[in-house]
């Protein structure tokens, strides 16, 4: 071979000489055209999305560490991580590693967007082998030593190699539990030597107090927490770009995006074309209002910086975080967030809150656990003293609550009185192996036939059954919160807890229930038992010491901020008494024993 051979063939080869400008600059000028997949089309540039300036900087930055991106969908969070990647092959060379949730969305990743963005990229271009054993659908080993291997959050996927470079993909998936520390490890030679770099990229996950919070939670935690923010053109303050927040001068005041009060209807639900016609921002400093424009959004990002939240934040880990409405009309996100509050109000149903919280604002679903504590008052009656059916002083009416069990029952008789203020007595609680003593206790205690109810949740058609017989009602507890019907005081339309009679047609007739919501009167009952509230909840002395044990049978948990369940405990305590109570509180509001106050707003 010719000297001048060896030398053009030496060149051919040879690690391409470091640019030193921003990434961003560097992409803008050696990336012909964004391919197909991508939603922007031509050429990157960066002042469509400021945002990625800083974390672009932290990702070049060779005292920087780790960076952390919490991200709203669509707005250029996945193409951060792949302009770094492909910057990094000319400029930064050595081992690296693109990690998604599943190995379809490898194939996917690598198929539509990464590795035609690396032929779309010239300086790359010339570096990728042919197609075959050093390039293949998910690997890529290239002439000056460095490697390219994409592949999927298991654990034997991150074994064996030695990482300086990483990105790491939608870590909120629950796949990534028991993978991303074994993950992060991989780059721990490179680290010692002062060169690794982790960038992790996530949109909002779902966080439990009953253990660790998401990866994605976690490692935006573990950084700066920097904020993207804009300078308000009144009061000059930096104030979040955020969709729900409240004023400085008063939290009661919502700021951030805002709209029109009538966009709210009477029954709680949302008017969206109201709410989309009226929508503005908020600046939560002095109030200063911006419309829905383009003009705004442009402003926005000539004013954009981000704030760090975290006091003494770290010096080699940085993290931002960014919200849909730094890259979104502010009319459609306000369309789909009424959207999902319908949903929910309706039907019981979060999960669109849930998408609209972790993927439009970037932030978790926050899953906590609360117990509510259980007090019983004392006092000064023994069952025996009623267990022929004798009234109590001042009462007004009792009913017989049923819980139906595979074999058996569990029954609460119980009385009210309104003499001193609405208060309850129970008379009886137990198991009832027998259908004819469900009906001799009945008798017993003189209860009317339409003050009994019994729970249609489990085998409904024998319910509907015992209620043609001896015309009960039936009770089916209900995962949705609430009813609108009309108030025939006020001719308004209000949500209640329970539903207007329900009609089941049983052999030819017709049987009555009524839906209702576990949550609200188990709520109601807590309130009782602690003595909060009017309404007094009264046991007798020798009370039955299962009924106790049954109000321990659930705990009243905070699913996520401000939203509370109740949840059956994990233990051996069944839950029969604190269900039959509920059910009696209810058939009492029904009978507007207890009064009905509909929430304000």
């Amino acid at each position: 071979m010719k000297p001048e051979q060896i030398q053009a063939l030496d060149l051919a080869f040879a690690h391409p000489v470091r640019d030193t400008r921003p990434i961003y600059e560097w992409a803008r000028d050696n990336i012909a055209e964004l391919p197909a997949a991508y939603a922007l089309r031509g050429r990157f540039n960066v002042k469509n999305s400021p945002w990625l300036k800083e974390p672009f900087n932290s990702l070049a930055d060779k005292t920087i560490r780790r960076t952390t991106v919490s991200k709203a969908i669509q707005s250029g969070g996945t193409l951060l991580g792949e302009l770094w990647l492909i910057w990094a092959i000319v400029n930064n060379s050595g081992p690296m590693v693109y990690t998604c949730q599943s190995q379809d969305m490898v194939d996917i990743e690598s198929k539509t967007r990464l590795f035609p963005l690396m032929e779309a990229c010239l300086p790359v271009a010339r570096l990728l082998p042919r197609v075959g054993p050093y390039r293949t659908i998910q690997e890529v080993f290239f002439p000056h030593g460095s490697f390219l291997i994409m592949n999927s959050a298991t654990l034997a996927a991150q074994q064996s190699q030695s990482i300086k470079l990483r990105v790491n993909d939608e870590i909120w998936m629950p796949k990534w539990a028991d993978v991303y520390e074994d993950a992060c490890r991989r780059v721990t030679a490179f680290e010692q030597q002062g060169t690794s770099h982790i960038l992790d990229v996530s949109q909002g996950g779902t966080d439990s107090s009953e253990g660790r919070p998401c990866w994605a939670t976690w490692s935006f935690n573990q950084g700066t927490q920097e904020e993207w923010s804009a300078t308000c053109r009144s009061c000059e303050k930096s104030m979040p770009l955020h969709f729900h927040q409240k004023m400085e001068s008063d939290e009661n005041v919502h700021a951030g995006v805002v709209w029109s009060k009538n966009a709210r209807r009477d029954d709680g639900t949302y008017d969206e074309q109201i709410a989309a016609d009226s929508v503005r921002f908020v600046c939560r400093h002095c109030g200063h209002e911006y419309a829905d424009t383009d003009e705004t959004r442009a402003y926005w990002k000539k004013a954009g910086h981000y704030v760090s939240m975290k006091e003494n934040p770290p010096k080699d880990w940085r993290s931002f975080h960014w919200e849909a409405i730094a890259a979104h009309s502010m009319r459609l996100l306000a369309i789909e967030y009424c959207q999902a509050e319908n949903i929910f109000n309706h039907s019981g149903d979060d999960s669109s809150r849930r998408k609209f919280k972790q993927k439009r604002e970037a932030r978790p679903w926050v899953m906590e656990k609360k117990v509510v504590n259980l007090f019983v008052q004392a006092s000064d009656y023994t069952v025996a003293q009623f267990s022929n059916g004798e009234a109590i002083d001042g009462e007004v009416i009792r009913f017989m609550a049923i819980d139906r069990q595979q074999d058996h029952w569990w029954v609460e008789i119980g009385a009210f009185s309104s003499a001193t203020g609405p208060t309850y007595r129970q008379l009886y609680f137990g198991r009832v192996d027998t259908r004819d003593q469900l009906r001799q206790l009945q008798h017993r205690y003189k209860v009317q036939d339409g003050c009994v109810a019994q729970d249609r949740g489990y085998r409904p058609a024998d319910v509907d059954r015992d209620c043609a017989d001896f015309g009960w009602r039936g009770m089916r507890g209900y995962a949705r919160k609430t009813w609108t019907m009309r108030d025939e005081a006020t001719d308004k339309l209000i949500n209640f807890p329970f539903s207007e009679p329900r009609v089941s047609d049983y052999r030819g007739g017709d049987v009555f229930y009524y839906d209702w919501s576990g949550d609200y009167f188990k709520d109601l009952l807590a309130n009782a038992l602690e003595a909060k509230g009017d309404l007094k909840w009264l046991l007798p002395k020798d009370v039955n010491p299962l009924y106790l044990e049954h109000l321990k049978g659930e705990s009243k948990v905070e699913i996520r901020t401000g939203v509370w369940e109740w949840r059956e405990v994990k233990s051996n305590a069944p839950n029969h008494g604190l269900d039959t109570s509920a059910m009696l509180l209810c058939m009492a509001t029904i009978a507007n024993v207890i009064r009905y106050a509909a929430p304000k707003d």
